[in-house]
């Protein structure tokens, strides 16, 4: 969640953070405004974020959903507001594999609201599972509340790798600037 300029040197600043929002009706969107409201009064001082919305009925146009798949495969956060009754629509759930397929093992965050409308019993119902098991499949935290902490890199993960394979430390420049010793002439 670093920002860079065009050259790729660090911004001085808030570090970036891109959320895509997907949202069943008005008011799961509502919940949706209320989460990103906690999100951003909570993470604002580190924490600069680059939301984008979609309403399940837009996923239903290829050029929308191709659209939110190219963000939903870069975001660090995807967040589902939905009712929790239910399957999700195949319109959705094609979106979802979409952006997974071409997400890689980029880390990330899956937040699934889904509201109760009473009764349910703590099931967990068609909905968490698909969203638990998408979260799963792409190797992404499964949340269902705000996050305690946004600002971490696993430890061992691959875009812990490539951010050290990028660093030129003290001592590895030494190596590598230090004078080859003339080859040995041994008899």
């Amino acid at each position: 969640m670093t920002r860079t300029e065009e050259n790729g040197a660090p911004l001085e600043g808030k570090a970036a953070g891109s959320v895509v929002i997907v949202y069943e009706d008005p008011a799961a969107c509502e919940r949706a405004v209320g989460f990103c409201d906690q999100l951003v009064n909570r993470f604002w001082a580190g924490f600069e974020f680059n939301l984008s919305w979609c309403s399940f009925a837009q996923l239903e146009n290829a050029v929308s959903a191709n659209a939110a798949a190219e963000k939903a495969t870069l975001a660090d956060l995807i967040v589902f507001a939905a009712n929790p009754e239910g399957d999700f629509p195949w319109a959705v759930k094609g979106w979802v594999e979409t952006w997974l397929s071409q997400r890689g093992e980029r880390e990330g965050m899956l937040v699934a609201l889904l509201a109760s409308r009473g009764g349910a019993g703590g099931q967990e119902g068609e909905k968490h599972h698909f969203l638990r098991n998408a979260a799963h499949h792409g190797a992404m935290d499964y949340l269902t509340e705000l996050p305690h902490d946004i600002a971490r890199s696993i430890p061992d993960s691959l875009d812990s790798y490539a951010e050290r394979a990028d660093q030129v430390t003290h001592l590895l420049d030494n190596i590598l600037h230090q004078p080859q010793p003339p080859p040995s002439l041994s008899t």
